[in-house]
């Protein structure tokens, strides 16, 4: 076989496996448009249905027929209605899931050696609203895979089973900004449920500082006031992240009281806890603490600067006229530049001033 033969027999080939391949992408395109369709047309005709079943107007056994058509796609819909489901509708979506055995092959597939499969079905047991998950799922919060664990906390908090909160915090005890703000998340959800548990974090002595970071969120995200008392003394933490999440907690809670010892960070080593403690200020509009917005107008941090500066500005005329007079006086090049960036932000600035050099 001479080199044309061969090169003629090879574009042939690539032709054909081309074309082979172009035919397979087509037909995958097509079933999946076609299960679009189907589900379109499904979610449609079926969704009044479930709407009148909600009202009354439609019998349990004629809704289940009518989903049992699909169990899939039901399965999709039954999420979704899940998700916006007061709890007027919570007895009679109970009731309605119930009636499908969604649960027993949802529980079994958590065992499934591929990851994403355990992930998609951690998901799906909160909305599926049934206690006799809770095991399993409190299994799942040992996976080997962080999406896993925060999927199971996720649909522990959906279930709201309180003696679930300390298995959670347990269980995902990790550092990290990222994993902890998802597991505060989670148990946010779990609303004022969560409460007394992060209570009881906040005040034993022996908690590690990750499981108290978590909880001193969690209290800030649920204005928990009952923790304000001892988040001021946790103020004092050696760790960072802890006394950081302290302000931004008690700063949350919006407890005045709180202001004079949240100033006592003013000059905190870390320039994260020294910007949250401007934007406290701010939030609070404690005017009685503008000497420490304008020396954080010089601070070394360009963040701290900004929000000292945006915290004068929340103060109203005095914090602005404030602005102004740093804009044009003050001995510190950083301070004057982002005070008239926020002037001019605001639209507030006067082009007219005198400036330093």
């Amino acid at each position: 076989m001479n080199v044309i033969t061969l090169a003629l027999y090879l574009a042939a080939l690539f032709t054909i496996l081309s074309a082979i391949l172009v035919i397979v992408i087509l037909a995958l395109h097509f079933i999946k448009r076609r299960e679009v369709l189907h589900r379109e047309a499904f979610t449609a005709e079926a969704t009044p249905i479930v709407k009148g079943y909600f009202a009354g107007k439609i019998s349990l056994e004629e809704t289940v027929d009518f989903l049992k058509r699909d169990p899939s796609d039901s399965l999709g819909l039954l999420i979704r209605i899940s998700e916006g489901a007061t709890p007027e509708e919570s007895p009679r979506l109970k009731a309605l899931l119930a009636a499908f055995p969604f649960q027993q092959k949802e529980i079994a597939a958590l065992k499934s050696k591929r990851a994403p499969v355990r992930l998609k079905n951690a998901q799906i047991l909160g909305y599926l609203r049934d206690p006799a998950a809770i095991p399993h799922l409190l299994t799942a919060l040992d996976d080997e895979v962080l999406s896993v664990r925060l999927a199971a906390a996720q649909s522990l908090a959906l279930l709201g089973d309180p003696d679930t909160v300390f298995p959670i915090l347990l269980a995902l005890d990790l550092p990290g900004e990222v994993p902890q703000r998802r597991i505060a998340e989670a148990l946010f959800a779990f609303g004022q449920t969560a409460a007394e548990p992060m209570l009881e974090v906040l005040n034993s002595p022996d908690t590690p500082h990750s499981q108290l970071t978590i909880a001193v969120r969690v209290c800030g995200m649920l204005q928990v006031r009952q923790a304000a008392p001892r988040l001021v003394m946790l103020l004092q933490h050696d760790v960072m992240p802890v006394r950081l999440n302290c302000v931004r907690a008690l700063s949350s809670i919006g407890d005045r009281s709180t202001i004079s010892a949240i100033s006592q960070l003013a000059d905190d080593p870390d320039w994260e806890v020294r910007n949250a403690v401007m934007r406290a200020i701010g939030a609070a509009q404690a005017s009685e603490y503008s000497s420490l917005l304008l020396r954080g107008l010089a601070d070394a941090a360009w963040w701290v600067r900004y929000s000292a500066a945006q915290a004068l500005y929340q103060l109203g005329a005095p914090g602005i006229q404030a602005l102004k007079d740093a804009a044009s006086n003050n001995l510190d090049r950083y301070a004057r530049d982002i005070s008239t960036q926020i002037l001019q932000e605001h639209q507030l600035h006067d082009n007219h001033s005198p400036t330093r050099p």
